[in-house]
């Protein structure tokens, strides 16, 4: 029964990755630490989330989706991953998640109430958040509600929110899991339980990738700030 519940978290998650080209690790790793440790759990979802960034990337393009600005951003979050992972391996991750839950859920809770923000960005702006993003991706694998929080404010359309994302997860992704196996945190374990979620990863960024056409910008918008929130709560929750 364990392993049908597994199967059906990872099938969700691939769905709304494949929509929404974010959300995999948000979304299975609050009820999947519920069996294993999140340290078995990270360069899992690691493996899987490079999987299916790679195939949203490789998918046909009717234009150019990331600008000179967010390849900067990209660039430095790839750097800044390595510090992430060093992190995950000297000290534990409880409390900065129990910092970054709270700071996401009122974030997310005012886009969805209708708070608008906005901010006046510049090149160092870029270079900030891909930091801090490529900081939270090494050292405890979810930077998706601030990178969320942050594209919305840019006003990117869906497709190329959706691109971003694939591009900073794959970046980030490969530069991770080269520091796990520094640090001893990829097993053969770690390899079977990815090739195990694979087929369903691929499936649901197969389907996903349909549903965002047909899915309007308001709704896109709301459900993905909706996967911030609800994921957020999660983590806290069984912090």
């Amino acid at each position: 029964m364990e392993f049908i519940w597994v199967l059906i978290i990872i099938s969700v998650a691939s769905l709304i990755k494949g929509i929404t080209g974010f959300g995999f690790a948000l979304v299975s790793l609050p009820p999947l630490m519920m069996w294993y440790s999140p340290k078995e759990l990270i360069p899992v979802l690691m493996l899987c989330n490079l999987f299916a960034s790679t195939i949203i990337i490789l998918q046909k393009k009717n234009r150019k989706l990331v600008n000179k600005q967010f390849r900067t951003l990209i660039i430095y979050g790839g750097i800044f991953t390595i510090l992430g992972v060093i992190t995950l391996s000297n000290i534990s991750d409880r409390i900065l998640v129990i910092i970054l839950s709270i700071f996401f859920i009122l974030l997310s809770a005012f886009s969805l109430l209708g708070i608008k923000y906005s901010l006046q960005l510049k090149n160092i702006h870029y270079k900030i958040a891909g930091a801090i993003l490529g900081f939270l991706t090494g050292s405890i694998s979810i930077s998706g509600p601030p990178f969320a929080l942050f594209l919305h404010s840019t006003n990117v359309d869906k497709q190329e929110f959706r691109e971003i994302f694939s591009w900073f997860s794959m970046v980030t992704a490969i530069i991770a899991i080269a520091g796990y196996a520094i640090i001893g945190l990829l097993t053969p374990q770690t390899f079977k339980m990815t090739a195990t979620f694979l087929p369903i990863l691929y499936g649901g960024s197969y389907i996903g990738k349909r549903l965002n056409y047909k899915v309007s910008p308001k709704f896109f918008n709301k459900l993905s700030l909706l996967i911030t929130l609800i994921s957020s709560i999660m983590l806290l929750i069984k912090l």
